[in-house]
């Protein structure tokens, strides 16, 4: 069967081609993915059988069941300080839908959409889905992967359909500073552009409390995007949410009719009791994300390999240059030899460059020797590399 020709183009995940890779050794250390080792707390599974045992297994609204739309907005108010009423909260099929979905209503196919550089992957092949131009703007390692308002504003032309904002971000795990996310997207909002900002990790944050723009900015033009999968480790429910202006989100339900038809209602059973139950396995969870990062980076700094502290989310970049390789020859090479998986830089973009993504989601001992291994590669390359002149 014939393929769009457009669509062969579309650019594939990094992230999915080293999985691959992996699958093919024996007993490799993966620090690539950012699927937690946690399993789902085991009250959000029990009461999602019960109530689908009680018969609850049908069709849902497409946008949502009503009762957790309603636990979402108490959700909002609670953890981000979001005001929202139900009617303004779409579910979706994880973070991703939402994502996709959100893009397919703001995006003029041939217009541009600004990217973080370093950015997610999947950005950038959704936007080429859509035939727009994914534009990247950079946040820089030398910054601390910091969000730039002027560079945001210089990327930003008549050609701008929206701008994707994302924090705590992935890959780099920067926290953004409130006041600079504020600028950004009160500066695209207040020209137009659609900002839509990527809140998947929003509650994995490590020594300071969740922040989401739409508590300091209010405007038509913003749309937030939440997932169940990072903070109540559900990454295989696939269960996410939008979070905007109720006219908006209204069409957003209606697109995705005849695409997934709604979220599958056993998943949103799931998200109800895990935003109605105990909320102490989030804080367990995310303190254990930070003390694996806390012991990763004291194994790199006692090696004396660089880094960006991250402030959040399952990521950390790693400085790799000293290397002489490439990002994706040294992740290519560190799994090849030492069967040790991770993401190259390069794979979310030109600003990724030098950097190699790693993952806490592993076990702690996982982490730690798979650390080990990279950081005798890396010097490994590095003394080869000064030998040969």
């Amino acid at each position: 069967m014939r393929v769009r020709p457009h669509l062969l183009d579309t650019p594939h995940s990094g992230i999915r081609r080293m999985a691959d890779l992996a699958a093919t050794l024996d007993d490799p250390i993966r620090l690539e993915g950012g699927d937690p080792n946690f399993t789902t707390p085991q009250h959000i599974i029990d009461g999602a059988a019960a109530r689908s045992t009680a018969g609850s297994t049908g069709y849902a609204p497409g946008e949502g069941l009503p009762e957790l739309r309603e636990a979402i907005a108490g959700k909002l108010a609670r953890v981000n300080g979001v005001t929202a009423s139900p009617d303004q909260v779409c579910v979706t099929t994880g973070a991703c839908g939402a994502l996709f979905t959100s893009l397919t209503l703001a995006v003029e196919p041939g217009s541009d959409v600004l990217l973080p550089d370093p950015g997610w992957s999947n950005y950038a092949a959704q936007v080429h889905v859509l035939g727009a131009r994914a534009v990247p703007y950079a946040v820089d390692a030398s910054t601390g992967w910091r969000l730039d308002p002027a560079a945001v504003e210089a990327a930003i032309t008549p050609a701008t359909s929206a701008l994707v904002l994302n924090s705590p971000g992935n890959p780099t795990g920067v926290v953004f500073d409130p006041d600079d996310l504020t600028a950004v997207a009160e500066l695209a909002a207040g020209r137009g552009v659609a900002v839509i900002s990527d809140e998947a990790y929003d509650e994995v944050v490590f020594g300071t409390e969740p922040f989401s723009v739409a508590s300091r900015v209010q405007s038509d033009q913003l749309l937030t995007i939440y997932s169940f999968s990072k903070t109540y480790a559900m990454t295989g429910w696939r269960i996410g949410y939008a979070v905007g202006p109720a006219d908006f989100v209204s069409e957003l339900s209606l697109l995705q009719e005849p695409v997934v038809s709604s979220a599958a209602t056993i998943s949103m059973h799931g998200a109800t009791v895990a935003l109605q139950g105990p909320q102490d396995c989030v804080g367990e969870m995310v303190s254990a994300y930070a003390e694996r990062c806390q012991k990763a980076t004291a194994l790199l700094d006692a090696e004396g390999i660089r880094y960006v502290e991250p402030g959040g989310s399952f990521f950390l970049m790693i400085d790799i240059r000293d290397s002489g390789l490439d990002s994706w020859a040294f992740a290519t090479h560190l799994v090849e030899q030492h069967r040790v998986v991770v993401v190259p830089g390069l794979a979310f973009g030109q600003g990724g460059e030098g950097f190699v993504r790693v993952s806490f989601a592993a076990a702690p001992e996982t982490i730690l020797e798979g650390l080990a291994r990279l950081a005798e590669t890396l010097h490994d390359l590095k003394s080869r590399r000064r030998a040969a002149g």
